[in-house]
């Protein structure tokens, strides 16, 4: 889990790096591995503005070739938690949510679990994979059809009654 425990925090600008497993953010450890989490915290007023960038290295499977290979993987998110019924309108933000008094900490989980599933690429190709060819043709040749042998003159007269 990524929890920010509200009490620990102060007042003004801060920065924290965190390292969690994958199993701790609910994601496969055979495809995530080396999480980091980096976090710029904005705590002002009962208001958090958290910024966060997510990385990891991504096993994935090539879709041109089937072969697993590792990728760097990283993306950003930006959320803002502010008192229930306080208008708030930010541009600079991709979501708001309430934050109450009696909160004790801000669960990210689901954020960093989310931008990391979000930075794995549409088309996952293996470096260098671009330039295999890609067999258009399976299963076994096809054996040419053998060419029928030269018909005897003396047989053209009955092959022409049988046509009739």
């Amino acid at each position: 889990m990524v929890r920010i425990e509200l009490a620990a925090l102060r007042e003004g600008f801060q920065r924290m790096a965190l390292t969690p497993s994958a199993e701790a953010l609910d994601l496969d450890p055979g495809v995530f591995e080396d999480i980091r989490v980096e976090l710029a915290l904005t705590y002002e007023n009962g208001r958090l503005l958290v910024q966060l960038w997510a990385g990891a290295t991504a096993t994935l499977e090539c879709d041109r070739t089937l072969e697993l290979f590792k990728q760097p993987i990283e993306g950003t998110y930006s959320l803002f938690y502010a008192p229930p019924g306080v208008a708030v309108r930010r541009d600079d933000v991709e979501e708001i949510r309430e934050l109450h008094a009696a909160d004790r900490f801000v669960d990210l989980t689901d954020v960093v679990r989310d931008t990391l599933l979000l930075a794995i690429p549409m088309r996952k190709v293996k470096p260098g994979a671009e330039s295999i060819p890609i067999p258009t043709q399976f299963g076994a040749p096809e054996e040419p059809e053998p060419e029928e042998p030269p018909i005897d003159p003396r047989w053209e007269a009955l092959k022409k009654l049988r046509n009739l």
